[in-house]
């Protein structure tokens, strides 16, 4: 039966995409831990998270932000597009240029964080809750940029297309507030309450990374790519 085709054939297509989103994801994210951690060993500086706040950070994101994108709908026009080249990579040219600028990124707000905490004075634990927190805001905030590969993200379908992704994003908020503010999670992982002030800069930071990635994404629509 045709039509039976043609669904299954739309079908792969919508899981193949939310394959390679959860990719475009987790690879810069998970890099961008890591080079935070390179960079601070490789350079002779204090390291600005720890190995039980790293785990942490996977702990968390992987179970609500990666989890979100395999309820993603499919894209706008999924079945009007030409099929892909049976030989193409899972990983094109355009997406690992993608993946080393978010890495980028991360690891550079990450460290603008941590070492302007220090410089005001804050303890280390401090600048190393910010520096965690920093991490999470960059990987939310990257969320909605890889819902979908070029499309804009400034329009309401990023809010209301997946709702996993909102409720997600809410228990992510959550428990990134314990982590900052409960007694015992401070004793665990060695956190400490934040002001507003650094939560001002974590999250202008994030929306800069966001910004960053819509703005790369306008520039592939104006080459008229709708994929990566």
């Amino acid at each position: 039966n045709f039509a039976t085709i043609a669904r299954a054939v739309r079908e792969g297509r919508v899981v193949f995409d939310n394959i390679k989103k959860s990719l475009m994801h987790m690879l810069p994210t998970n890099g961008g831990e890591a080079g935070v951690i390179l960079l601070a060993i490789f350079a002779g500086l204090p390291l600005p998270v720890t190995a039980g706040q790293i785990l942490w950070v996977n702990t968390v994101t992987s179970v609500t932000l990666a989890l979100s994108l395999a309820f993603e709908p499919a894209e706008d026009g999924v079945m009007r597009l030409p099929p892909r080249p049976p030989g193409e990579a899972l990983l094109t040219r355009a997406l690992g240029l993608r993946i080393l600028a978010v890495i980028a990124m991360m690891v550079g707000c990450t460290f603008a964080v941590f070492h302007h905490e220090l410089a005001q004075g804050s303890s280390l634990e401090t600048a190393r809750t910010a520096a965690v927190n920093m991490i999470v805001v960059c990987e939310l905030f990257y969320l909605y940029n890889v819902r979908h590969y070029t499309a804009s993200a400034f329009r309401l379908e990023t809010l209301t297309g997946n709702r996993m992704a909102i409720l997600v994003s809410l228990i992510l908020i959550a428990l990134q507030l314990l982590f900052t503010y409960a007694p015992a999670m401070q004793r665990l992982f060695h956190s400490e309450p934040l002001p507003a002030a650094s939560w001002g800069m974590i999250l202008s930071l994030g929306l800069l990374l966001f910004l960053a990635v819509e703005a790369e994404k306008a520039w592939l629509r104006r080459r008229q790519r709708v994929r990566l």
